[in-house]
């Protein structure tokens, strides 16, 4: 028997969605931080240290961070040479398969939880 991949119609974001593992989604997002944080700029390091991670989001708390993410400034490359405006975005091509590798391997390890 052989199936042609491209036949196969499956709905990724919708079943993503359907994912209400709430540990899940907290490793998630901190697996993302840890890849986007050579993005953040970096001075002190209170911008990318100071996060509040939950279920599916973070949250840079410092006053500051949304000038920044928005802002167009030169950043300084010595401590974190990828710093950029909107460093998930810039991250996204070379480090959001990683974090799909991750997200994958956490459900290969049979920690997620699944309703219904």
């Amino acid at each position: 028997m052989r199936i042609e991949l491209s036949e196969v119609k499956i709905d990724i974001p919708k079943r993503l969605a359907q994912v209400k593992d709430d540990a899940f989604w907290t490793f998630s997002a901190t697996e993302w931080h840890r890849l986007y944080m050579p993005y953040v700029p970096m001075l002190t390091g209170m911008l990318s240290q100071q996060v509040r991670i939950t279920p599916g989001q973070i949250e840079h708390v410092v006053p500051y961070a949304n000038r920044m993410y928005e802002g167009n400034y030169r950043f300084r490359k010595d401590l974190h040479p990828l710093a950029s405006r909107e460093w998930d975005q810039a991250a996204r091509p070379t480090q959001e398969p990683k974090l799909i590798q991750a997200m994958q391997g956490y459900v290969d390890s049979g920690r997620l939880k699944l309703d219904g």
